[in-house]
């Protein structure tokens, strides 16, 4: 097998490995894939996002995660997502909860056994598109054409191998078009790319930090977004317990704008800004474990997705024949050009 070849099996087999291992939990039954109908839990998580929540043991949880559990009283047929505020112990274990965008704590209590898991992870606007797939033009679009296109294919395909002398002369021929095509990675045009798009990326997320990393709270504390996008930002208290003594710990801030914040007075923590271009619940986990991580991310994330939309720019499809038939015209004009001057 050739080193490409290889490569190749290595980066698929990892692929196939990571898909694998996040898709077991769905069809065990471990984790669930839900969409979000309301905003009590804005700007953590907004309709339209699809979350992904996990079953973990009732023993496990901790003020402060937040859960989806099943609805009480008129929401008894639906699943709800608010955090807890509060635990209390005995022979069940019991759950206080709020939403973050409510000002109330909600009105009943939650028994470990109505808990169905705990959020991991969400997937912004993901759950719209089940809505959308109700147009009629739009699911032609996205669903019924691509899929008209790929049974069409496999159609052409079974009829080319249908007879065993045309499958071992179609696989010669594309065992040579392998053999002669080749990819061309320009470099320079890679390394331009990618240093202009993180110049660009890292000037926009600069411009909405707000003094990141460590900070003492007083009773008061402004926060200020001197940008012109939306910033998001995220306290991190060094003493965990005391998240949730900070009032608004995490929230959103218009452009140019501020908002107070109010803490016990003398709280050490870790204040971590970026531009709202990544989903809150992202931000707020990358922060727990460092305040610079969400801004290294965001500008990663975004440079890369960048830099490959723009792969036509820097990568390119070579074959030997083009390159020979190239030669081939060079070689005929010089040809040409010495017998006109013969003449």
């Amino acid at each position: 097998m050739k080193k490409r070849e290889t490569i190749q099996a290595i980066i698929i087999f990892l692929i196939a490995a990571f898909l694998v291992n996040s898709l077991i939990p769905f069809f065990t039954g471990s984790a669930q894939a839900l969409i979000v109908l309301s905003g009590s839990m804005t700007p953590l998580v907004l309709p339209g996002d699809m979350i992904v929540a996990k079953s973990i043991s009732s023993d496990e949880l901790t003020v402060g995660d937040v859960v989806v559990f099943r609805g009480t009283g008129e929401k008894a047929d639906s699943l709800v997502t608010h955090r807890i505020v509060n635990i209390q112990e005995g022979k069940e274990r019991v759950f206080q909860t709020k939403g973050d965008a409510n000002e109330e704590i909600d009105d009943f209590k939650v028994p470990a056994s109505d808990v169905v898991g705990k959020l991991t992870f969400v997937i912004p606007f993901a759950g719209h598109l089940p809505e959308a797939s109700k147009n009629k033009n739009l699911f032609f679009l996205t669903v019924i054409l691509p899929a008209g296109l790929i049974i069409l294919d496999e159609l052409k395909h079974i009829i080319k191998y249908s007879s065993p002398a045309r499958a071992r002369k179609s696989e010669r021929e594309q065992n040579k078009v392998a053999r002669r095509t080749s990819y061309v990675f320009n470099g320079v045009r890679l390394s331009a790319l990618i240093f202009i798009s993180g110049f660009v990326f890292t000037g926009i997320f600069l411009q909405n930090l707000g003094g990141n990393g460590p900070v003492v709270l007083e009773k008061e504390y402004k926060v200020e977004n001197s940008g012109i996008l939306p910033s998001v930002y995220v306290f991190t208290p060094d003493n965990p317990e005391q998240k949730f003594a900070i009032e608004h710990w995490y929230g959103v801030i218009p452009p140019d704008n501020s908002t107070q914040v109010i803490a016990p007075e003398n709280t050490p923590a870790k204040l971590s800004t970026v531009p709202y271009i990544l989903p809150v619940f992202w931000i707020t986990e990358l922060a727990e474990i460092s305040p610079y991580l969400p801004t290294a991310f965001g500008i990663l994330l975004y440079v890369s997705v960048f830099t490959l939309l723009l792969s036509p720019f820097w990568c390119r499809k070579s074959g030997i024949r083009s390159h020979k038939k190239k030669i081939l015209v060079h070689w005929l004009l010089a040809q040409s050009k010495r017998v006109l001057n013969l003449e």
